[in-house]
């Protein structure tokens, strides 16, 4: 069969051969869309837009809650950070009982000194009280001016 179709190429001129492709192509229509199909395809692909948002939204939710279970039955928990540069800060870490000062890097972790419980400053926030977005933005505020 691959045979045939050499002969026929050979025998044929490169006009011919133009000619049936463009009358091939003259016989292939697109389809018609109309304006309704249009519109569907744009709410069908908002509609999913929004369920993988929503989708999204629960997860991460699900995700921090178990992570703060995690942390919050945790011995360690970092009290303070501060940023000294590019990858080097100083963070200020509660290890069991004791409060230790470490700096840290891209590639190390250097122990600095330990603090007594009286040289820290805790800010913690009691389990039953939540405060809104309103009130941390106003307590954020209050401490700039």
């Amino acid at each position: 069969m691959p045979m045939n179709i050499a002969v026929v190429l050979h025998s044929s001129r490169s006009d011919e051969i133009v000619k049936k492709i463009n009358e091939a192509a003259g016989e292939a229509e697109p389809e018609a869309f109309s304006s309704t199909d249009s519109v569907l395809q744009l709410l069908s692909l908002c509609l999913l837009l929004i369920v993988i948002l929503i989708a999204a939204y629960y997860t991460s939710k699900f995700i921090g809650r178990y992570k703060m279970g995690q942390l919050k039955d945790s011995n360690i928990r970092i009290i303070e950070a501060y940023r000294l540069g590019t990858n080097k800060m100083l963070q200020i870490v509660k290890i069991a009982n004791k409060y230790v000062v470490l700096g840290i890097s891209k590639d190390q972790i250097i122990y600095i000194t330990e603090l007594d419980e009286s040289e820290v400053l805790t800010h913690d926030i009691h389990e039953g009280e939540k405060l809104s977005f309103r009130q941390i933005y106003e307590k954020i505020k209050g401490k700039k001016q």
